[in-house]
């Protein structure tokens, strides 16, 4: 089957079907760094299938669950603030599976009202997702940190 685009030519549903699992794989990933600036720990557990896995440095958290009780336990106690800023996103679609990879860098901000004083890394998201019932859904994610500036991360990665 296939539709016909303004300019009368035809377009594989196929095509369609891959460009809107990109767009919703583009915006699934955008929003691991959304949540966490916006400290919606729920909002940021909700992107990961409920039997997910993420490595951030040494730590490995299994489960929702856990996904989520990381930065809610991690950010608030070290950061007023934290600005992360996404690059690149290369996006790989198989099926119901989807490798992405992301560049990213965050500034993570003890005081606000101190903004000369900030501990940042830059790095890498490797992740795997997984078509659900309730669309796409991260089922393993490893943060790659690559470059470390300003003060040293009190972070663990």
């Amino acid at each position: 089957m296939s539709l016909t685009n303004e300019r009368n030519e035809d377009v594989d549903t196929t095509t369609v079907q891959r460009l809107l699992d990109e767009s919703e794989l583009r915006k699934l990933i955008q929003a691991v760094p959304r949540t966490l600036d916006e400290r919606d720990f729920d909002g940021y557990g909700a992107l990961f299938t409920e039997d997910a896995v993420m490595e951030i440095g040494r730590e490995v958290r299994r489960g929702r669950q856990a996904i989520a009780d990381g930065p809610k336990r991690d950010l608030p106690s070290r950061y007023e603030a934290t600005f992360h800023h996404m690059g690149q996103i290369y996006i790989e679609v198989d099926g119901d599976e989807a490798t992405i990879l992301t560049y990213q860098v965050a500034y993570h901000l003890p005081k606000v009202s101190e903004p000369m004083t900030h501990e940042d890394a830059g790095g890498k998201y490797h992740a795997v997702a997984r078509r659900t019932e309730n669309g796409w859904r991260i089922a393993r994610l490893r943060l790659e940190i690559v470059l470390a500036l300003g003060a040293p991360l009190s972070l663990d990665v």
